[in-house]
This record gives C-alpha cells, sequence and structure tokens, in this order.
C-alpha cells in the first residue's frame, strides 16, 4: 500500500480499496511517534494494492471553531484515527469537542481509534484519565480501540500491535467483515496497553 499525503491533485480516494487515516498530535516528538506509526502501518499493508491516505492536525488549531470543524469531518470519514499526544490528567478540551463532533458526524462508519499517549514520568497514572475517556468515544463511534505508550523497548512491542491491529481492522473491512476485526460480531473498545 502506497503512503499519500492527502492533497488535491491526488485520484480521489477510492472506497474499499484506499484506506484514509487522520492524524492529530500535540508537537513535533509525538508528531515523530505518529509517524514512526504510520510507517510501520504502511510496511504491514506494503502487499495490499490502494493507497494509505493520510493528514495531519496540530490539536493547537482544534482550539478554531472552523478549523476544529473542518478536523472533524475529515476524521469523521476517515478509516483510521490517530491520536498521539502527552498524557495528563484528561483530554484538552478542544480535542474533547473535536472528538465529540467526530462521532456526530460519523453516523456509524466503522473504523478504528489508535492513541498513542507519551506518558508523564512524574504522574503515570495519568493516562488511564484519557484511555477511559477515549475507549467511551471509540464505543460511541463504533470504533475499535487501541492505545500504547510512546516510549522504545516494551512500548515499541505495543506500538507493533496497535499496528498489526490496524492491519487487521484494514484487512477485515476490504473483505466486508462488519466491525473491523475478524471474528467480532459487534463493536467493543479495546486497549493493547498503556
Amino acid at each position: 500500500m502506497k503512503l499519500v499525503l492527502k492533497n488535491p491533485n491526488e485520484a480521489p480516494y477510492v472506497d474499499g480499496k484506499d484506506i484514509s487515516v487522520v492524524i492529530t498530535f500535540d508537537d513535533s516528538s509525538t508528531a515523530g511517534k505518529a509517524s514512526e506509526l504510520l510507517q510501520l502501518v504502511g510496511r504491514k499493508l506494503k502487499g495490499e494494492d490502494g493507497r494509505l491516505f493520510h493528514q495531519w492536525w496540530n490539536t493547537e488549531v482544534l482550539a478554531f471553531n472552523s478549523l476544529r470543524e473542518l478536523a472533524a469531518a475529515e476524521a469523521a470519514a476517515a478509516d483510521l484515527i490517530i491520536i498521539c499526544m502527552h498524557a495528563g490528567q484528561e483530554l484538552p478540551e478542544m480535542v474533547a469537542s473535536w472528538m465529540k463532533r467526530l462521532i456526530t458526524l460519523r453516523k456509524n462508519r466503522h473504523g478504528a481509534l489508535i492513541a498513542v499517549l507519551d506518558p508523564d514520568k512524574k504522574q503515570p497514572e495519568t493516562s488511564q484519565s484519557i484511555v477511559s475517556q477515549l475507549k467511551q468515544v471509540a464505543a460511541s463511534g463504533q470504533m475499535n480501540f487501541f492505545a500504547t505508550g510512546a516510549k522504545t523497548g516494551k512500548d515499541a512491542a505495543l506500538s507493533r500491535s496497535a499496528s498489526e491491529a490496524a492491519r487487521q481492522f484494514v484487512l477485515a473491512r476490504k473483505k466486508g467483515v462488519p466491525y473491523g476485526l475478524p471474528g467480532e460480531e459487534r463493536m467493543s473498545a479495546e486497549t493493547c496497553a498503556v
């Protein structure tokens, strides 16, 4: 599968063949981690036909209503949504508003939400609150949910698990399996690990 940055000069998205990914990130360090995950997903889908369309949104622009609405519309149409951010007590208000809006616009479109959280070393338990919020969003939007830490070592294996889960979702969607993952009869939120 060919990685393609979404742009107006590219041939239109082909449903069932191409994959659409929307990525939100906090800063350059989290964008780098999201890029690594996107590359990993691309490698997992190497033998597949189609294009892996991706577009990027910095979480700071979600503070502006018009840009948040545009980002929500793009994410509502995406197959995969990757959120890569620093962990905190809860989702920032602008991100929570964006997610609420994209779920409203999504209209029961199946997909996957992948969270890559850069843990707070001083307060590691803060990630659990965000994971809980994202699980609820994923469940209400009929999306599979996967979360992973953003560090190396054992967390690198978790990133591979998230990319493999994304690959399984994509392959199941192409085969027409409802709700994304083979063997699932209904959508449930899952966590790889944090």
